[in-house]
C-alpha cells in the first residue's frame, strides 16, 4: 500500500512539474517587460477541502509542495505556494479567485478541479490575464478558447475525443442506431454529472439526434430492467456510462436476463459499450 502511495505521489509530482513548465512558459511575457528575472512566482492552488474527493486539497497540496521542492533543487524559479478551499461551489470557489487577484497574491492558477468552479473562474482569467492551468475542464465548452478561455490550459485531454473515438468504432461495425444512457443527478440544484459530461460530445457527434435516457443512479426506487428494455427498443447500440459498482452489482446481472450484449463477451443482438467511471 504504500509502494502505490508513494507511486502515485511521484507521478502526480512529475505532472505538477510539467504544469510549472507550462506556467513559467506563459508568464514569459510579465517576466520580460521590465520585471526582475529573479523574482518569486505565487501558485495558488483551488480545490475543494471535502476529504471523500479524489483532488481534495490535503491530497493535492502535498505533491505540489514536493514537486516546488525538486524544482528548487534543480535551480528553478522560487515558487511560492498558497490555497484556497473552493468547496466545489461555483459561488465561493470564484470569490476566492477574486480575493486573490485583487490582493495580487497568485501569478498562476493550479485548478479549480469542479467544473462549475471552473468556467467562471477560466473566464474571470482571461480577462485578468492571468493564467490558470487544470488537470479538469474536459467538459467540449472548454475546447473553444475564444472568446472566454483564452487563459485556460487543459492538461487532461477534451471529451470531444471520446466522442470521435466512438464514430471510429461505430463506424468500423457499420451501427447507425444508436441510444445513450447515463447516470444524472434527479436533484438539479447540484448539476450535471460528469457522466452526462462525457457523453454530451458523443451526442454532438452523433449528430444530436440520438435515443438518450439519464437515470439517477443513487435512487432507491430506480427499475433498471424497465429502463433497459425500453432502451433496446430505440437502438441496435446503447451507450452506457455510469459507476462500475452499479455495474458489477445491479447492471451486470440483468443484461443477461433481458439481451444486452455486456463488455466482457456475453453474445446477444443488442450491442452495449459501456464506459466505467
Amino acid at each position: 500500500m504504500r509502494g502505490t502511495s508513494a507511486l502515485k505521489l511521484r507521478m502526480f509530482s512529475l505532472f505538477i512539474k510539467i504544469i510549472f513548465m507550462c506556467g513559467t512558459s506563459l508568464m514569459f511575457t510579465r517576466i520580460s517587460n521590465g520585471y526582475n528575472t529573479d523574482i518569486t512566482i505565487r501558485l495558488a492552488v483551488l480545490a475543494p477541502g471535502d476529504e471523500t474527493l479524489p483532488f481534495a486539497l490535503h491530497k493535492v497540496v502535498p505533491a505540489v509542495l514536493y514537486a516546488v521542492q525538486t524544482l528548487a533543487r534543480q535551480g528553478g524559479h522560487r515558487i511560492e505556494v498558497l490555497h484556497r478551499d473552493t468547496e466545489c461551489s461555483s459561488t465561493y470557489g470564484p470569490l476566492h479567485a477574486f480575493e486573490l487577484y485583487n490582493s495580487g497574491l497568485a501569478d498562476v492558477l493550479l485548478g479549480p478541479l469542479c467544473p462549475y468552479v471552473l468556467a467562471p473562474i477560466a473566464r474571470y482569467s482571461s480577462v485578468w490575464e492571468l493564467p490558470i492551468l487544470t488537470a479538469a475542464g474536459q467538459n467540449d465548452i472548454f475546447d473553444f478558447k475564444e472568446p472566454h478561455y483564452r487563459s485556460l490550459t487543459r492538461m487532461n485531454g477534451s471529451y470531444s475525443q471520446i466522442g470521435l473515438i466512438f464514430l471510429q468504432v461505430l463506424k468500423k461495425f457499420n451501427w447507425e442506431v444508436v441510444a445513450l444512457l447515463f447516470h444524472n443527478f434527479e436533484d438539479r440544484t447540484i448539476g450535471n454529472s460528469d457522466c452526462y459530461f462525457l457523453l454530451g460530445p458523443v451526442y454532438t457527434a452523433l449528430g444530436r439526434k440520438s435515443f438518450y435516457k439519464d437515470f439517477d443512479e443513487t435512487s432507491k426506487t430506480m427499475n433498471y430492467e424497465e429502463m433497459l428494455k425500453e432502451v433496446s427498443q430505440n437502438a441496435r447500440v446503447e451507450v452506457i456510462v455510469w459507476y462500475i459498482k452499479i455495474w458489477n452489482v445491479v447492471i451486470n446481472p440483468i443484461i443477461g436476463r433481458i439481451g444486452v450484449l455486456g463488455p466482457f463477451g456475453v453474445t446477444t443482438p443488442h450491442p452495449l459499450l459501456s464506459l466505467l467511471t
